[in-house]
């Protein structure tokens, strides 16, 4: 009886392992063909999604965390084609060999959305404005395609992806991760009649409007009223340190991408507990945290930004108003007849040797310039406010142009006043208009040197 026991026993198991293991295999099979179907199924629904309504895309693009971020716009086809579009130094060493400037470049290949433990967006044929990022090669540093002294013998080039795990589709916004180095990007749906060059052409210049070589430095303004100090934004490879704190000892490094609406940092950064990554540009010219709403990017205050000792000030006269405009004609008329010269410009710039500003006008008379000054003293009086006063005496050509052209010792007494300024940005306020306080019909228009 126990031998018939353990002989069942033995039966059973036997039977109910094979009854197992037949409905494990049936249950594989049912859960991979659906597994598959439903690859099937996102796959055709990013292809759509990335052809439909014009099938135009901006993507933001980080090759590596030392490069800042590259604007690219794709415009994909339902033949399986895409044009690629860009604005940046890469594609103008492409196509000239030096990279001291962006240059755009756009160029048709081919795409496809694949599957890959998921759906896979593949740029798969060579695309040579966009996949330099992805090429092996060595990365010249300087822009010279002959001089092997400049070039970064590392043999991983720019590390860059070309093909990007689709994460997740909302709100005309796709998320993307590079399959190979696992950067996280986004790709944002736009107008499908926008022209690529004229966009591209935008965001150059609004990264100019944003950070201008000229300014040494902005701010990051946080609404608890601290302050960091940003350098090196031209860039586009941020230096930020707190106002109070060491920049040596202190100083932490980001980089961030311009877009045609702002800048975003490659990834959401903390400063003082406030968590920031993506900025818009205002009417103002100053950039608002899209994050919290408080926190702002501008550089010094008008008043104090004009009267920083290190600047110099050039107002070629082209746009003047009210009484300038009149002074500056009159001006003209007295040089040709005095001498037969002409009127240049005149700069503004601090004099250390005397602890003054000095006013300099640009004589030219044929080939030789003369550059007669006169002397103020300037103040900052609020955040949109200076005043200058006038000094009594000029230097030797300021005292001789003075007796023959009085109306340039007019010009200067008319700046002896207070004078409200604005700027083409409150964060690269490179063009600044001093406006007569009371009387804004009398301006000048100072463009920062």
């Amino acid at each position: 009886m126990k031998k018939f026991l353990n002989i069942s026993l033995l039966t059973l198991a036997t039977l109910a392992t094979l009854s197992m293991s037949s409905c494990k295999n049936e249950v594989d099979n049912i859960f991979d063909d659906d597994a598959i179907t439903r690859l099937d199924q996102a796959k055709q629904e990013y292809s759509d999604i990335l052809t439909s309504n014009g099938g135009k895309w901006q993507l933001e693009y980080y090759a590596n965390d030392e490069e800042p971020g590259y604007i690219y716009l794709m415009t994909f086809s339902k033949d399986g084609s895409v044009t690629i579009s860009g604005n940046n130094k890469w594609i103008n060493y492409v196509k000239s060999g030096n990279m001291n400037s962006p240059g755009y470049g756009s160029e048709v290949s081919m795409w496809e959305v694949i599957a890959d433990n998921g759906p896979v967006l593949s740029f798969n044929t060579y695309n040579k404005y966009f996949h330099i990022f992805a090429d092996p090669y060595d990365i010249p540093s300087s822009g010279s395609a002959s001089s092997d002294s400049d070039v970064n013998e590392s043999g991983y080039g720019h590390e860059g992806d070309y093909e990007f795990d689709i994460m997740k589709y909302s709100g005309d916004t796709l998320y993307v991760t590079g399959k190979k180095y696992n950067r996280n990007m986004i790709m944002t749906r736009i107008d499908g009649s926008i022209d690529d060059e004229v966009y591209m052409s935008e965001v150059v210049a609004m990264a100019d409007s944003f950070f201008n070589a000229k300014v040494p430095m902005v701010y990051i303004n946080l609404p608890n009223g601290v302050r960091w100090i940003v350098k090196n934004g031209a860039t586009s490879i941020l230096k930020m340190f707190r106002e109070d704190a060491d920049e040596i000892s202190t100083a932490e490094t980001h980089n961030i991408i311009i877009t045609h609406d702002g800048l975003s940092f490659k990834e959401p950064i903390s400063l003082d507990g406030y968590v920031i990554q993506n900025f818009i540009r205002q009417a103002d010219g100053s950039l608002l945290c899209r994050d919290d709403h408080e926190t702002t990017m501008t550089a010094d205050d008008l008043g104090t930004f004009f009267s920083n000792t290190n600047f110099t000030w050039k107002a070629d006269f082209k746009d003047v108003g009210g009484n300038f405009a009149d002074l500056v004609t009159a001006i003209g008329n007295e040089l040709k007849a005095y001498n037969k010269s002409a009127l240049q410009y005149a700069q503004i710039a601090y004099d250390p040797t005397l602890s003054c500003y000095a006013l300099s006008f640009n004589v030219k008379k044929g080939s030789v310039k003369y550059n007669p000054t006169y002397y103020l003293d300037l103040v900052s009086v609020d955040e949109e406010t200076i005043s200058f006063t006038a000094q009594a005496e000029g230097d030797r050509y300021g005292e001789v142009y003075a007796k023959n052209c009085p109306t340039m010792r007019a010009f200067v007494d008319a700046m002896a006043k207070k004078f409200d300024l604005s700027a083409n940005s409150l964060l690269a306020p490179v063009n600044m208009k001093t406006s007569e306080s009371g009387n804004h019909a009398n301006y000048v228009i100072w463009n920062l040197q």
